[in-house]
């Protein structure tokens, strides 16, 4: 049975260069299965606005980036679209009536995440299809549900959100967007106990556990896959003698899901800042981290040969 290789990666957050990198990163290392653990959509709008006479400006980061031609002007919607965020081109009283108005404001901004996402898709499937690559691409807690509309609308793209699909080699793949609650009350966080009552959904779709590759956005409580620092009520770092103050922020339903299910593989997210793998019983559980605003991917590449797992790498470009 041929050795199945698989690139998973998560949190780009609207990186345009990041979902780039990954693209090329799987036709780079022959992967036969892409895999993206969700929260893929961007946390801002920047307005880029005509002064007039063929001259742009916007604010990024408190810089101040100009274009006085076409080209530049495209140079400094690559720089902001590059960090995540969605540049907005604009006349003065546009940009002022959509500040104005918080009704528009909201539809231009899902309208500009769902638009990224189709153009990111448009781009996997004609670089993945002639490959025979698979693209399995799921939201994440910060994801609004018409992202899942706009994934719906491609044929060779799969979105694994409380859904199972069979790979080639006999392996299963199930996947959860969702994560417990957090301190800004994303679009998917839930309760604890919701998220319990969809592991328990997952785990009876699962029909061989020891093949079963779950993908799982929010990690396990307390795994190390799962800390980052600490925040007061006003979202604010804690910090003692100097130090700041780390927690685990993970999901207590999950942890109990792995422990009780023991699948093969789960690939998880959501905190950046943890990198890393541990196991847990017969479970590789993965964060592949996230450097989205460098413009750096974070990746996992992972190995399955004959049932079980022949090898694993976290990379970085």
């Amino acid at each position: 049975m041929k050795m199945i290789r698989i690139l998973y990666g998560s949190d780009f957050h609207g990186s345009d260069i990041v979902f780039r990198k990954f693209i090329a990163s799987a036709l780079q290392y022959k992967a036969n299965v892409l895999i993206v653990g969700g929260d893929v959509t961007g946390k801002a709008m920047v307005p880029v606005i005509h002064q007039g006479g063929g001259h742009y400006s916007a604010n990024l980061f408190g810089g101040d980036l100009s274009a006085a031609t076409l080209d530049e002007l495209d140079k400094v919607k690559k720089s902001i679209s590059n960090v995540g965020f969605y540049p907005i081109v604009l006349e003065k009283d546009e940009a002022e009536e959509l500040e104005k108005n918080h009704d528009k404001m909201t539809a231009r901004f899902e309208r500009e995440m769902c638009q990224r996402i189709r153009e990111w898709m448009i781009l996997a499937e004609e670089k993945l299809v002639p490959q025979k690559m698979d693209l399995y691409f799921m939201p994440g807690n910060d994801d609004l549900a018409s992202i899942d509309n706009t994934l719906a609308e491609f044929k060779h793209v799969r979105n694994p959100d409380m859904k199972r699909f069979e790979l080639e080699g006999g392996y299963e793949l199930v996947g959860n967007s969702n994560a417990n609650m957090t301190p800004w009350t994303c679009a998917r966080d839930i309760e604890e106990d919701e998220l319990t009552r969809k592991m328990d959904t997952l785990a009876g779709m699962i029909q061989n556990p020891e093949r079963t590759i779950a993908v799982l956005h929010v990690p396990p409580l307390d795994s190390g896959l799962d800390t980052c620092p600490e925040l007061d009520k006003n979202l604010k770092i804690i910090t003692q003698g100097g130090q700041v103050v780390m927690k685990g922020a993970g999901s207590s339903a999950v942890k109990n899901f792995i422990e009780k299910v023991q699948p093969m593989l789960t690939l998880h997210g959501h905190i950046h800042e943890s990198p890393g793998h541990v196991r847990n019983g017969r479970t590789l559980s993965i964060n592949a981290g996230s450097e989205y605003a460098e413009g750096i991917l974070k990746a996992a590449i992972i190995n399955l040969e004959n049932g079980k797992i022949k090898g694993h790498l976290l990379i970085s470009s």
